[in-house]
């Protein structure tokens, strides 16, 4: 019975991390896409194809990050609570 909680335990951190790692992801793409646009109010680049590029990258990618983010909350909460059914009486 240890295995199969310890199993669950560990599959409930590494969604947790999952979840992490896509918001660092989109984190990291908003600091591009910002870098980006002082670049252009700076006058060091223009509104050109580059900027629209980056631009529609960032929002493509900003939302396919939150999507897997979501999933994988959605994924942990299931594996929370088959936890708290199958673990509960044990606990109190």
């Amino acid at each position: 019975m240890e295995d199969v909680q310890n199993n669950l335990l560990i599959k409930m951190t590494l969604k947790i991390y999952e979840a992490r790692t896509y918001s660092t992801i989109k984190l990291f793409l908003f600091i591009l896409w910002f870098i980006d646009f002082l670049l252009v109010i700076f006058k060091y680049l223009t509104f050109d194809i580059y900027y629209w590029l980056v631009f529609i990258i960032f929002l493509v990618s900003n939302y396919h990050m939150e999507k897997k983010h979501d999933q994988a909350m959605v994924e942990y909460e299931e594996l929370k609570k088959e936890y708290t059914t199958r673990f509960e009486d044990e606990n109190n």
